[in-house]
């Protein structure tokens, strides 16, 4: 089954905007296997630390024994509305990108599924 990363705007938003994320989440459950940086990261983490862990997250890999090699954990980001302002956004679809992972909108992941 396809993993899914939620990339979006944390900083500055009200309880860490956790509720758009779990909105999309349970969206996207339905299809996919989901996780949201707010499984990793404290509330009220440095952003330089929730970066740090967030980008090893992402770029973090396993091994595969059905292709018999190590692979991406995840099989792509699915961005909410508003990364485009968010740094610690960008830097994640930058990182993603950079590391042959797929980057689209929330809608996006869902409109292929259906």
């Amino acid at each position: 089954m396809t993993r899914l990363y939620i990339s979006g705007p944390v900083t500055g938003i009200e309880n860490d905007n956790i509720q758009a994320f779990e909105d999309a989440r349970r969206k996207l459950r339905r299809y996919y296997m989901v996780d949201i940086p707010h499984e990793y990261v404290y509330a009220g983490a440095p952003h330089e630390e929730a970066m740090v862990i967030l980008v090893h997250k992402l770029t973090s890999n396993k091994y595969s024994y059905v292709h018999d090699k190590r692979v991406n954990r995840y099989d792509g980001v699915a961005l909410l509305p508003g990364w485009e302002q968010s740094e610690g956004a960008r830097l994640e679809r930058a990182v993603a990108e950079a590391c042959g992972i797929p980057c689209k909108t929330v809608d996006e992941w869902l409109e292929e599924a259906r």
